[in-house]
C-alpha cells in the first residue's frame, strides 16, 4: 500500500526540467589552408556524356530513334553531326576534340532544338495524359499569364536544371516569359506547331543548352 501510495505521489507531481549546459565552442587544435591551386589542366567533358544526358532528358531515346523521328528537315543523319560534336572519326583519321568550339556549341543547340520539338509533338499532339507526358508534363494555356507561365517553366527548370525555378537567381523567370512571348509572337501557327507551342520550345530549347545543365 506503501508502494502503490508512493508511486501516485511521483506520477502527480510536478516533472523535473533539466536545463541545458550552456554552449561552450570546441578549441581549435589544428588548422590547415585549402590548396585550391589548379593540379591539372582543365578538360572538355566527352561528348558522350552530354549525348547520354540529352537523350535521358527526354525519355531514354536510342540515338536512331533521332534520326528517323527527326526527319530531314529537322536533323537529318548523326553521320552529318558527329565531327562537329567532338566525337572522333577513325575512318578519316579524325582525333576527338578537345577544346569546345562556336560549332559544337551551335550543333549541341541544333540538337536540343530537335529534341524539343519531338518532345512538343509527343506531349502534345499526340493528346497524352499528363503522367505519359516526358518533358511538357503540364497543362499548356493559351497566352499564359506569368503566373501561368511560371508553373510550367518550373516543370521544365527542374527537369533540365535540376532544382525549382523559385531558386534560381533573381530575373529567370521574368527572361524566359520573356523569350516565350517573343518567339510566340514571331511564329503563328505552322504546320507542325502552334504560336505557344513554339514558344514552349524555345523555353525548352533555351534551357538544354543552358551553363547550369552542364553542371552534372
Amino acid at each position: 500500500m506503501k508502494a502503490f501510495v508512493l508511486v501516485a505521489l511521483v506520477a502527480c507531481s510536478e516533472p523535473r526540467v533539466i536545463q541545458p549546459s550552456a554552449a561552450h565552442p570546441f578549441d581549435v587544435q589544428d588548422s590547415r589552408s585549402i590548396d585550391a591551386n589548379v593540379k591539372a589542366q582543365r578538360r572538355l567533358v566527352p561528348a558522350e556524356a552530354y549525348l547520354r544526358a540529352y537523350l535521358t532528358w527526354f525519355g531514354g531515346l536510342a540515338p536512331i530513334d533521332i534520326q528517323h523521328k527527326g526527319g530531314g528537315d529537322l536533323f537529318g543523319q548523326w553521320a552529318d553531326y558527329l565531327a562537329a560534336l567532338g566525337l572522333p572519326d577513325y575512318a578519316h583519321d579524325f582525333p576527338r576534340t578537345s577544346q569546345s568550339n562556336t560549332m559544337m556549341l551551335a550543333t549541341f543547340g541544333r540538337l536540343g532544338e530537335v529534341l524539343c520539338v519531338r518532345a512538343a509533338e509527343h506531349d502534345l499532339h499526340a493528346s497524352a495524359p499528363l503522367p505519359s507526358r516526358v518533358v511538357f508534363a503540364f497543362e499548356l494555356k493559351p497566352h499564359p499569364s506569368l503566373n501561368e507561365f511560371a508553373a510550367g517553366f518550373d516543370v521544365l527548370h527542374r527537369t533540365f536544371l535540376g532544382y525549382p525555378a523559385d531558386l534560381a537567381p533573381k530575373g529567370r523567370l521574368g527572361r524566359f516569359y520573356s523569350l516565350y512571348q517573343q518567339v510566340a509572337a514571331a511564329h503563328p501557327q505552322s504546320a507542325h506547331l502552334s504560336a505557344d507551342e513554339t514558344g514552349w520550345v524555345a523555353v525548352c530549347t533555351a534551357l538544354v543548352i543552358h551553363p547550369e545543365a552542364e553542371l552534372y
